[in-house]
C-alpha cells in the first residue's frame, strides 16, 4: 500500500514538473495570449468603424454602378448614332 502511494505521488510530481517545464519553455501560451489580444483590440476597433466602413462600402458601390451605367449609355449612344450615319 505504501509503495502504491510513493508511486502515485511520484508519477503526479513528474506530469506536473512536465507540464510547468514544457509551458514556460516554448512561452506558446503568452505568446496566444498576446496574439488573442491584439486580435480583440482590432476588432475593436473596426467594430467602433462600422458607419465609416458602411459609408464606404455604399459610395464605392455607388461609383462603379455610375461609372457601369455611363459606359453602357456611352456604347448605346455610338451604336445609335453610327446606324444613323450610316
Amino acid at each position: 500500500m505504501r509503495w502504491r502511494l510513493t508511486s502515485g505521488v511520484l508519477v503526479l510530481a513528474l506530469t506536473v514538473c512536465a507540464l510547468a517545464s514544457t509551458g514556460s519553455v516554448s512561452g506558446s501560451s503568452a505568446e496566444t495570449a498576446i496574439d488573442t489580444t491584439s486580435q480583440a483590440i482590432t476588432a475593436q476597433s473596426v467594430a467602433e468603424q462600422t458607419l465609416v466602413i458602411a459609408a464606404g462600402g455604399l459610395l464605392l458601390g455607388a461609383g462603379l454602378g455610375v461609372a457601369l451605367v455611363s459606359g453602357a449609355t456611352y456604347w448605346y449612344k455610338s451604336r445609335e448614332i453610327g446606324g444613323k450615319l450610316q
